[in-house]
């Protein structure tokens, strides 16, 4: 699997991902005017071992709530789309269960609420109005991951030691306190946040 990671045409394509709706912003268009050439050097920096990411720049969102966002630099984000698109979704999309709707492809609101809707009716028609709602949210969950449990779950499903050390780089990457959290933003971090609860 690990070698989907550094395949120049998937790189490829994750740069084109990676540069929809930023394409005349500067980071991309400095990727670009290179663009062999540097996904040729990411290729070989992910075959041989030596890519290391670039340090997150932060920036606070307001809508719907306040949330700090930690982005990575350009290149990383090409890095990211394609060990999410050819390596995460293909390998932990099926294990997820089917009525997680956050952040998968095909899925999401309108999903959620047509699951919910169909739910509600079931129980309705078995049991009229007696039943009851829980509603909850996990107080800063992408802060509060704690980093041995992921890659504990990692290294089951995982079996190759290069795409293991990678994976694990990402995680170890970035802490909120001491060997836990996950930096809003990346696309890993979505997907290990899912397998995370799974």
């Amino acid at each position: 699997m690990y070698e989907k990671l550094w395949d120049f045409q998937n790189l490829y394509k994750a740069y084109r991902k990676a540069r929809k709706g930023k394409r005349y912003s500067g980071a991309a268009a400095a990727f670009e005017l290179n663009l062999s050439e540097n996904i040729s050097r990411l290729s070989d920096e992910l075959k041989n071992g030596t890519y290391s990411f670039s340090p997150y720049y932060s920036f606070e969102v307001t809508d719907p709530r306040r949330r700090v966002i930690h982005a990575l630099h350009f290149k990383d984000r090409v890095v990211q789309h394609c060990l999410c698109d050819e390596i995460l979704s293909e390998v932990l999309e099926p294990r997820l269960i089917y009525d997680n709707a956050a952040c998968r492809m095909g899925k999401g609101t309108h999903f959620a609420m047509d699951r919910l809707s169909k739910f509600m009716r079931n129980h309705y028609r078995q049991h009229g109005i007696d039943g009851y709602f829980l509603k909850y949210d996990i107080r800063k969950y992408f802060d509060n991951i704690d980093h041995e449990i992921l890659k504990n779950k990692l290294s089951k499903i995982f079996d190759e030691p290069e795409l293991c050390t990678f994976l694990y780089k990402i995680i170890d990457g970035f802490e909120k306190t001491s060997g836990k959290g996950l930096p809003l933003g990346n696309q890993s971090s979505q997907w290990f946040a899912l397998l995370y609860l799974d």
